[in-house]
């Protein structure tokens, strides 16, 4: 289909994920949305916008469903959109990035007498979004949220957040609900060991900084998402590390984190 002339939907799949454990179930349903949005009627540039979430509809017990789904629509698209239906948010969101769109750039384009190809192009935008779930296990729904936003320039901005939902109470778990007192530097010396031994071409804590990464900069971030197996921490681009290196993940096994975790029998 013509650039430009894409009409986007929400699509809603009828058929969702499913991830199960000792008979509890998660479901999800899928919701995407597609569209290319011309700055003005004739114009070539325009927004682009992808959407493709999974969205949890049941869980193991739904008390925290709704708890749980409004978290992820705050996240996804802001506070305005939590009290929404997940079909009106993303038909709210996406309306506001084309307004906004426009609002920005066409006033440049207005300014203009003569048509410059180069300007043109440096009108596109891009906005996608992905939402899954990563995992579950022990009524411990991790997910993830991934943007990536071009709004001109040499590249994009892209980046993961995870989100940790203790489905007992349906609030948002942190490192300061896992770890016990004062975990910081221990949890750190376990992120730069295990940096090392899952990188072959990095022996030593010291050879880090030669290979790019700012060792000060490597600590918990409290950005993870959890196995049946182990904690992984993840660093978005520029997090630790050029932009070149892109983004940085590092798991840490349970076993390694015995003496940290406030109940290491929950992991």
């Amino acid at each position: 289909m013509k650039k430009g002339l894409f009409l986007g939907i929400i699509v809603m799949s009828l058929v969702g994920c499913q991830f199960r454990q000792s008979g509890d179930e998660v479901k999800t349903r899928e919701y995407t949305y597609d569209e290319y949005y011309p700055l003005s009627e004739g114009r070539v540039d325009s927004l682009h916008i992808s959407i493709a979430i999974e969205y949890p509809t049941q869980l193991p017990d739904n008390t925290h469903l709704e708890a749980v789904q409004q978290s992820i629509k705050q996240e996804l698209f802001g506070d305005a959109y939590r009290e929404m239906d997940i079909a009106r948010a993303i038909e709210a969101f996406t309306a506001m990035l084309k307004t906004e769109y426009r609002r920005s750039n066409l006033p440049i384009v207005s300014e203009r007498t003569e048509s410059d190809p180069l300007l043109d192009a440096i009108m596109n935008e891009e906005q996608i979004i992905t939402s899954m779930v990563m995992d579950y296990h022990n009524q411990i729904l991790s997910y993830a949220v991934e943007r990536y936003v071009y709004t001109g320039g040499a590249h994009g901005s892209n980046y993961r957040i995870f989100y940790n939902y203790d489905l007992t109470t349906g609030d948002l778990l942190h490192e300061e609900n896992l770890f016990v007192a004062d975990y910081e530097e221990p949890l750190t010396q376990l992120l730069l060991a295990n940096l090392v031994a899952q990188n072959e071409d990095i022996e030593l804590i010291e050879d880090l900084k030669a290979y790019g990464y700012n060792v000060d900069d490597i600590h918990p971030n409290d950005n993870f998402f959890l196995t049946d197996s182990s904690i992984v921490y993840v660093f978005n681009p520029y997090d630790i590390a050029p932009y070149a290196l892109g983004e940085t993940e590092i798991a840490i096994d349970y076993n390694q984190l015995a003496e940290l975790l406030q109940e290491p029998e929950r992991l």
